[in-house]
Order: C-alpha cells, then structure tokens, then sequence
C-alpha cells in the first residue's frame, strides 16, 4: 500500500483547530507533551507546554499526566510497564496569551536495563466544567543495544541507512523482547539554489516508510541496511532525518533510535 508523503515550505498549511484557529497557530508555540528518560542518572521527569487557548482571561485548566504505557528489557525478563492509577493530576492557570505549562510526575528507571520506553499521555481539561479540550503525547527511551547510522556521502551522492543490534535475545525465553522487524521513517530536508524556499518532505500521519524482517546470528547480534537514497542532482541545501522502530513477534517496541545527516550545504565553504 502507498503512503502519503506532504512537503512543506515557506507556507504551512494548517488544519483548523478546535482550541487555536490556524490564523493564531503561525505565531503560537505549539502544545507539546515532554518527557525525558535521563540516561545519566536514570531520572524520569514529564510537563507540558505552549499554546492551549486562545488570547484572553486566564483559565484554570487542570493537566492529567497518564503513563501509558512502557517496557523494560533485561537480559532475562520482558516487563511490561503499567499505567499509573490514578494519573498525576496538577491545576495550573493559562497565561493571557493561552500558553500552558506545567511539571508532571516524576521517577526512574534502572540504568541496567538494556531497552527502557516510556509513553506519556497528556490530557487538558477545563478545571471548572470538566470539559476536556485536547490531549497530547511523547515518548522517551533508554536503548543501550541498538546503533542507527545515517551516512552522507558527498562523492556517491548518496545517503544510506543501517541499523545494527546486540543481545537480540535478551528479554524472556519466548519471543517477547526479541528483535524481528524494524521500521525507518524519513524526512528529506532540501533547497534548490540559496533563493529557492527549503522543503520538508515526510510521510503524512504515523508509519513507517520501509519495514524489514530481521535475522539474528547465533551470538544475538543482527544488523540491516534500510536503503540507499541516491541523489542524482546538486541541490544547494540536502539533509536526511531518519527514525528507527525495533520490534519483537508481538509487536511490541524492543529497540529505537534516529539520526541525520547533510549531504549538501551550499552556505558552508568548501574545505
């Protein structure tokens, strides 16, 4: 099945939206969810931020922090993380311009582990009618057995992407944990000559641009090439990002990563 890729430019489209109108998303921060698996020290901390209403009064707007969901691989165990009951809730008060921001729930996870993810949902409710206004997501993972690259090279004009894996089976004696399928998703950055408008091209909604099957050797270690993007002619500017999805038989996410490269920048002087 064919999937749909959209480029944008100078000019954004923007659908409309029920809380900020497209005519005030332009100037506006954007509604984001975070959180941050800190792979130092182990610590978990989530919040929100940006643009939730409109100009005006400042509303009390009460934030439900739910971990959704989350997996931990060790070398022995695939544990399946649960949503915390009841969510992390805290009520704040927009600002007049409609911007949010507040901390959510915090922990940790052991720096042991071989893979960590963690799913935030984030969802924003009118404090005074319980009316929900909209929700948001983001995701954070720990993964100490997989490597991604993105080459660039200026002399094949080419970009080529490879994933490689260790300990592939580590996680239980079943298949759970154990890496069969990865998924690479891409954005193409490009910009024709220095007084054209630069590009992003990407597939529109979630997927994956390109999935493979993978093989592991007897000792656990796999590795994959996604693909090999020749570039037959000479932009001014050309970059790659890419994002990589590792799954086990259930489906379930077992390895991750991204990269990104620049094939060609014609602001930057030949050395």
């Amino acid at each position: 099945m064919s999937r749909m890729r959209v480029l944008t430019g100078l000019i954004v489209l923007v659908a409309a939206a029920v809380l900020v109108p497209s005519s005030a998303a332009l100037a506006a921060t954007s509604l984001t969810a975070n959180i941050t698996c800190d792979a130092r020290t182990g610590a978990i901390t989530t919040s929100v931020s940006g643009s939730l209403l409109l100009p005006g009064e400042p509303t009390l707007v009460t934030v439900e922090f739910q971990r959704k969901s989350g997996v931990r691989i060790t070398p022995t165990t695939t544990l399946t993380i649960a949503p915390l009951s009841p969510p992390f809730r805290v009520t704040t008060t927009t600002t007049a311009s409609g911007d949010i921001a507040a901390a959510g729930y915090t922990g940790s996870f052991p720096l042991s582990s071989l893979y960590y993810r963690q799913t935030l949902l984030a969802t924003f409710i009118d404090a005074t009618t319980g009316a929900t206004y909209t929700t948001r997501e983001a995701t954070c993972d720990y993964d100490q057995r997989t490597t991604v690259s993105l080459t660039c090279d200026q002399a094949a004009h080419t970009v080529t992407a490879t994933v490689a894996g260790i300990k592939g089976q580590a996680g239980s004696t079943a298949v759970a944990g154990h890496p069969t399928r990865v998924g690479y998703r891409t954005v193409q950055i490009s910009q024709a000559t220095a007084n054209d408008p630069r590009f992003r091209g990407e597939m529109l909604g979630s997927g994956w641009d390109i999935q493979h099957r993978l093989t592991q050797a007897t000792d656990g270690t796999w590795a994959d090439t996604g693909f090999v993007h020749p570039i037959t002619s000479n932009p001014y500017y050309y970059a790659e990002e890419l994002t990589v999805g590792v799954f086990d038989a259930n489906g379930t996410f077992v390895g991750s990563g991204s990269a990104a490269c620049t094939l060609f920048d014609g602001s930057v002087p030949a050395s």
